[in-house]
């Protein structure tokens, strides 16, 4: 007898390397908004978050922005979703000792991450899994597999983009090298 086999519930993390964002003019833009105002504190611990940055602010952000919105719509039309719009975009200035607590996007249906600027020892992105499974899996497994894993991790690196279903928990490692990391971050939801 063979079983049919199902995948119900999946964590669908999409990851690529684009090179259609001018990172120096971004990162010139991130310190600027950092001298402006002091940001705000979410999920970060000893970093600089920006406020939500508008269309026309930068014009490497609008370049990203242009291709996110493909790339979220492919990203949503995958797992049977219809179209998605961008809800908000910020910057992250994550300096050495700095990371981000375990957190998720609510409100939204996809978020991501771009990395202007990040690189060894700068701090890693990683998703935990949420559904209890820890309690269940047998500590003696033959190999870590998608199935059985409790967390996935991402490296930080120039140019990586990754998206994720915003309820997924995350977090990034701290920061253990002598430069800052530089990142934007993005929600996307239905359309209003």
């Amino acid at each position: 007898m063979a079983m049919h086999t199902e995948l119900w519930f999946p964590s669908v993390i999409w990851s690529s390397v684009i090179h259609v964002v001018k990172n120096d003019e971004v990162k010139s833009f991130a310190y600027s908004k950092q001298k402006e105002n002091k940001g705000r504190t979410i999920s970060n611990f000893g970093g600089f978050q920006s406020q939500d940055i508008k269309s026309g602010e930068c014009h490497s952000v609008d370049r990203l922005v242009k291709l996110l919105n493909d790339e979220m719509n492919t990203c949503a039309n995958q797992v049977g979703m219809k179209n998605l719009e961008i809800q908000n975009i910020w910057v992250n200035i994550n300096p050495p000792g700095s990371y981000n607590h375990l957190h998720n996007h609510v409100g939204s249906v996809l978020s991501g991450v771009y990395y202007v600027e990040a690189g060894d020892n700068q701090g890693n992105i990683q998703f935990e899994r949420n559904d209890g499974a820890e309690y269940h899996i047998p500590k003696d497994i033959a190999q870590a597999t998608y199935y059985t894993s409790t967390r996935a991790t991402y490296a930080a690196k120039t140019n990586a983009l990754y998206i994720f279903p915003s309820w997924l928990k995350h977090s990034v490692q701290g920061n253990f090298s002598e430069t800052d990391r530089i990142s934007i971050s993005f929600n996307y939801g239905e359309k209003q």
